[in-house]
């Protein structure tokens, strides 16, 4: 399923725009290409850290013992929090077999959807994520803001309005798109403003189109 794939973290695919439905960034398993794994921060006495880890936008090499998992989310070495380049608190990080991720300066790291090839940015305040298997959205605290019943959704727009989708799949092309399923969208609270639907109306008027 679609939302599998996008969970595991994958190269981002561009949006395209089709007649009845709306189509989105899916993103597609990938292998993560194997990289010199340095041994920073090893035999340190600290809790295990098996997770590898690459920073983004400093460097393409990949790390060893950077990162655990911890409750849904990634806890990230204090030796490898002292190289990252921290913008308005927060860092971009790439994880195999995790996908990309928004680190905050304790080391507490969130898991987002992947986007132009490093992690889903913040509109509206909010980042998109999942929960549960569904999509939520997040603060850039990296608190949980907006838990959702949905597959698929794109960011909030200026409108302070979400488009979601319910039962959607990728088409399985490249690039992809999310086909099928009904659509809406709602606003910050979740609040559907539409009714779901089969129809191209949420689309429409979440792109602005006639």
């Amino acid at each position: 399923m679609a939302e599998t794939a996008i969970r595991a973290g994958a190269l981002p695919l561009r949006r395209r725009h089709f007649r009845r439905v709306a189509r989105g960034i899916v993103a597609g398993l990938t292998a993560h290409v194997a990289l010199p794994l340095p041994a920073l921060g090893a035999g340190q006495g600290a809790a295990p850290y098996p997770l590898a880890c690459a920073y983004f936008r400093r460097d393409l090499d990949a790390y060893a013992h950077c990162a655990r998992r911890e409750d849904g989310m990634v806890r990230v070495a204090p030796a490898h929090l002292a190289r990252m380049r921290f913008e308005r608190g927060l860092a971009e990080l790439r994880v195999p077999g995790i996908g990309c991720l928004w680190v905050r300066r304790d080391g507490l790291a969130l898991p987002v959807f992947l986007l132009d090839n490093g992690p889903d940015p913040f509109e509206q305040g909010l980042v998109r994520s999942w929960r549960d298997g569904k999509v939520a959205f997040y603060d850039r605290r990296l608190r949980l803001v907006l838990a959702t019943p949905y597959d698929w959704a794109f960011p909030f727009n200026a409108r302070g309005e979400a488009l979601v989708c319910e039962g959607c799949l990728s088409d399985g092309r490249q690039p992809a798109a999310m086909v099928g399923g009904r659509w809406s969208l709602i606003d910050r609270t979740g609040y559907l403003v539409l009714p779901l639907a089969e129809t191209d109306a949420a689309d429409r008027r979440y792109f602005g189109r006639r």
